[in-house]
C-alpha cells in the first residue's frame, strides 16, 4: 500500500521506469546495465500493493535508482512532487 496521495505517483513512476529501460534497449545499452535497473524495478509493484504502507520504502529505491542512473533523478523528483 502507499500513502493515498502517492499511489498514482508510484504508478508514474514504474512507468517512466520501463520507458526508460526500453529505451536504453534500442540504444544497445549494455544488458548489464537494463538488467541494474530491472533489479530495482522489480521489487515496486509489491511495494505498491502491499498491505502496510511502504512509501518510504519505495522512495528509497527509486533514489538508489536515481544515483545509479541519472535518468532517474527526473523520476524521483516526480515521486516527490
Amino acid at each position: 500500500m502507499m500513502a493515498v496521495n502517492k499511489e498514482k505517483r508510484a504508478l508514474e513512476a514504474l512507468h517512466r521506469i520501463l520507458v526508460m529501460t526500453r529505451l536504453m534497449a534500442y540504444q544497445n545499452e549494455s544488458p548489464a546495465e537494463i538488467a541494474k535497473i530491472l533489479d530495482h524495478a522489480e521489487i515496486l509493484p509489491t511495494l505498491i500493493s502491499a498491505d502496510e504502507d511502504l512509501t518510504e520504502v519505495f522512495r528509497k529505491e527509486l533514489q538508489a535508482l536515481a544515483e545509479h542512473f541519472p535518468a532517474g533523478i527526473g523520476i524521483l523528483q516526480a515521486f516527490d512532487r
